[in-house]
């Protein structure tokens, strides 16, 4: 049944502008997870559940003192939630304008409202710090 959902779903997406359609992600998968990690330290873990973000510091990051914690999230024993993903993380999707995103996006067109999967398929690496989100 899957996979005649998904093959409607493409039939669709060729007739409709991407924009238009829902994302079904968390349907298929209602709990992805990330790592954030730095060299080989977990710093923390982003989910998104229930249509919300989380994101809260792993033991090693909350007992050591040599990194301090992100500017967005201050207080290492607290979890955070967010209807919103943060900029930290939103800043490791790249801007959909561009070439080698649109050639993605033209063979995964449901992914274009996706940011669980636009995270996973393109946020591994960011020029903006030196921090790796690996999705578990």
């Amino acid at each position: 049944m899957l996979k005649q959902f998904k093959k409607y779903i493409k039939s669709q997406a060729k007739t409709q502008d991407t924009k238009d359609l829902p994302c079904i992600y968390e349907q298929i998968n209602r709990n992805p997870k990330f790592q954030l990690k730095h060299q080989e330290n977990i710093i923390g873990y982003l989910n998104y559940e229930n249509s919300s973000w989380n994101f809260y510091y792993s033991d090693w990051f909350k007992n050591q003192n040599d990194l301090k914690p992100l500017f967005e999230f201050p207080l290492k024993e607290k979890n955070y939630t967010s209807k919103e993903l943060w900029p930290f993380f939103e800043s490791r999707i790249p801007s959909l304008k561009q070439p080698r995103i649109q050639n993605y996006l033209e063979s995964h067109p449901m992914d274009s409202n996706d940011k669980v999967k636009l995270l996973q398929v393109f946020g591994i690496t960011s020029i903006n710090n030196p921090y790796k989100l690996l999705s578990l």
